[in-house]
């Protein structure tokens, strides 16, 4: 079955490179996402999601389900004063991260 995955942003291309030469020796990474029912959300990896794409990988997806409480506060896309708190329901996560004009869009086989 193929699952549409959105990283929270495009990759840089220089870092992108990297982590492509990295993969190409380690293997599929680990990315954890969010169900989000038709879509899968990532909450981190953009940059390995990119290089899994690049070398026809799928990744290894630890998935978060919607109703599922989180800890944001680990991630590097948390800034703590654009958030409330730092545990939230996972699908309300996802929708915050979620932005159309940065959100990039991969497909794999889940």
């Amino acid at each position: 079955m193929e699952i549409t995955v959105y990283a929270i942003h495009a990759p840089e291309s220089d870092k992108l490179a990297a982590v492509i030469a990295d993969m190409d020796v380690m293997g599929a990474p680990r990315i954890r996402v969010i169900n989000c029912g038709d879509y899968y959300m990532a909450v981190e990896g953009s940059h390995r999601l990119a290089a899994a794409a690049a070398l026809g990988i799928d990744p290894i997806f630890e998935i978060i389900n919607q109703d599922e409480e989180i800890d944001i506060s680990g991630f590097d896309w948390f800034e703590p004063q654009n958030w409330d708190r730092t545990v939230y329901q996972a699908g309300d996560v996802a929708g915050e991260l979620f932005a159309p004009t940065q959100a990039v869009d991969y497909r794999f086989e889940a």
